[in-house]
């Protein structure tokens, strides 16, 4: 058993390692088959929208998908009942269906002529209107039942299969949205990395690299961040203690003061670390958003207006002057007076809450990256119910 959970939990970071993990349990209980389904209840039917199967399943697997994971397969049919308990329900076609049923006929006549014999299935609920199914079948040649002890193994298998799906999941999910915040600095041009509270460099988009190898107000120093000038160490050793506390807004500090326009400006926020998975003397992650006035993001006005609710002309003066502009450089480059711009800067002030424009530039660049990675959205399970109906 400590070997089949093994092979399944490995699953969850490897999806590629499937096959085998089910082909070991294919030799535990002498089956020739053995697939985990993921089904969704919708329309009187049971669909398969995410299927792995041993070496064996995966070599046939057209075959079997054109005889079994059909419309009129039998077993995908759903009758009336309440929601599948959460715990784990095993039956057999001929426990489903009744003796001399035409479904049951049809089902056995469909194991035929994939050469397969008797079946185990195991329905465990994932969430309202999804299932998760493993699939059992004796090869026809050993056409022996299934008996008390492969229904105890598969009753006991059947909460780790749903734990390692929803952990690859979960695991997916993480492995997306670190490239959507990865994707999001280098679309606003924006530097992006994760430190340690102490300063160790964990991880940097291209743009915060290109700041801390150029940069005079703050460098990459022996694997670590850390301010040049020597007034700025204290400051920016406070702002990495605090963040590392501070879990729901930003902190800051402007590095390079003393170099006159060579500055960089340094928004930090703790990042949230599950304590079950963080060591206790593991050191506190903090996320860091570097800006150099004099380095362009690239800002979509769409993107500040859809954020903020700004008209187009306060959206495109805020994007411009996230891009780097003066009020004046901007107001030359669009026809309009520098009073009007003044004015749209007000409004934009305003909208997003900030006293001053420096402060705005600050918001607008946060808030569009946490904006960004928050671009995915993952499915929403049908509301309705399946019965016990088993799936192929």
């Amino acid at each position: 058993m400590q070997e089949l959970l093994l092979g399944i939990y490995a699953c969850s970071s490897a999806p590629e390692r499937w096959p085998a993990a089910l082909d070991l349990l294919c030799r535990h209980l002498s089956v020739v088959s053995a697939v985990v389904q993921m089904l969704d209840y919708s329309g009187g039917r049971l669909h398969p929208i995410w299927t792995v199967r041993d070496s064996y399943s995966t070599a046939h697997r057209h075959e079997h998908d054109r005889v079994f994971n059909n419309d009129s397969n039998p077993r995908l049919r759903i009758g009336g009942g309440d929601s599948p308990p959460a715990h784990a329900a095993i039956t057999r076609d001929e426990e489903i269906f009744a003796p001399d049923s035409a479904e049951l006929t049809e089902i056995q006549r469909r194991r035929r002529a994939l050469h397969l014999g008797a079946n185990l299935t195991g329905v465990i609920e994932l969430a309202p209107g999804r299932v998760l199914a493993l699939v059992l079948h004796r090869s026809a040649e050993a056409d022996r039942p299934m008996g008390a002890e492969e229904e105890v193994l598969a009753a006991q298998l059947l909460p780790h299969l749903r734990q390692a799906v929803e952990l690859g999941g979960q695991l997916r999910t993480a492995a997306l949205k670190a490239d959507l915040l990865m994707d999001a600095g280098e679309m606003l041009g924006a530097g992006m990395a994760l430190c340690e509270d102490t300063g160790r460099l964990l991880w940097a988009n291209s743009s915060a690299r290109a700041i801390l190898e150029e940069s005079p107000a703050i460098r990459q120093i022996a694997g670590h961040v850390r301010a040049v000038q020597p007034s700025d160490g204290p400051p920016f050793r406070t702002l990495l203690a605090r963040a590392a506390e501070t879990l729901d807004h930003p902190l800051h500090v402007t590095l390079g003061r003393t170099t006159g326009d060579a500055i960089v400006q340094v928004l930090a926020m703790g990042a949230r670390q599950p304590p079950t998975l963080a060591p206790r003397d593991a050191r506190r992650t903090v996320a860091l958003l570097l800006c150099e006035p004099g380095r362009p993001l690239n800002v979509s006005p769409v993107m500040v207006a859809d954020l903020f609710g700004m008209s187009t002309a306060e959206a495109r003066l805020t994007a411009g002057l996230c891009n780097g502009l003066s009020l004046g450089e901007y107001a030359r480059q669009r026809g309009i007076s520098e009073g009007t711009a003044r004015i749209q800067l007000k409004r934009a002030l305003a909208k997003t809450g900030c006293p001053r424009q420096a402060e705005l530039v600050r918001r607008v660049c946060a808030s569009l990256a946490v904006s960004l990675t928050r671009g995915y959205t993952g499915m929403t399970a049908p509301a309705a119910s399946p019965s016990s109906t088993l799936p192929s």
